[in-house]
């Protein structure tokens, strides 16, 4: 039997029914996610890695706390949080369904490390998903800027996981981006491109 090559945690963000598609009836954020997390992991199977989810079934909805921390209880060498993104402020404004574009948020713990594995992550989405580039970026607890703002970014890193990644795949508000991420076979793209990144830094 061929030795792992380290475990990997995948988060498929919120639950079944969080955040619903605003461009049409019957997807959600939080049901993508676990399509795009479970393809994500058939992927990084193949590549010899032990890949665990935090949702085993669509359905499952455990605390921040909970996902961040069983990358460090596990001794995972990754954790990867899947989202997609809707923009701040009013569904009625004008501008509202234009936001597009990928990002991804890397933890704190190691900024050095993670920025450049960050860096590819997003750049994969973007090249697969055909979207706008919003770059990579932290995001800081307000009242100790040592440690991460996102709470399963934190609770990764401070269970001792500093490879912590939180991906927004596109807006889930905008035609362009929700389309892509309610077809499968999109998704299964977009899972072998963030494969292969995975592959080459680990």
């Amino acid at each position: 039997m061929e030795k792992s090559r380290g475990i990997i945690i995948l988060d498929p963000g919120h639950g079944q029914f969080g955040n619903p598609h605003t461009t049409r009836a019957g997807f959600y954020e939080g049901t993508q996610n676990f399509i795009l997390s479970s393809f994500l992991k058939a992927e990084l199977e193949s590549l010899g890695f032990d890949v665990r989810m935090t949702r085993n079934k669509v359905e499952d909805d455990p605390g921040l706390v909970e996902r961040g921390s069983m990358s460090g209880e596990l001794g995972a060498v990754m954790f990867l949080s899947i989202h997609s993104n809707a923009p701040g402020g009013n569904p009625s404004d004008e501008r509202y369904p234009k936001v597009r574009g990928a990002e991804t948020f890397y933890s704190v713990s190691d900024c050095e490390g993670n920025a450049p594995i960050a860096r590819d992550l997003t750049d994969a989405v973007v090249r697969t998903m055909g979207t706008e580039d919003r770059g990579i970026k932290t995001r800081r607890y307000p009242d100790n800027e040592s440690i991460d703002y996102y709470g399963v970014l934190r609770s990764a890193a401070a269970s001792g996981c500093k490879r912590a990644f939180l991906i927004e795949h596109g807006f889930h508000t905008n035609p362009e981006d929700s389309a892509f991420l309610q077809d499968s076979d999109c998704l299964a793209r977009l899972a072998k491109a963030e494969a292969e990144v995975i592959d080459k830094w680990f």
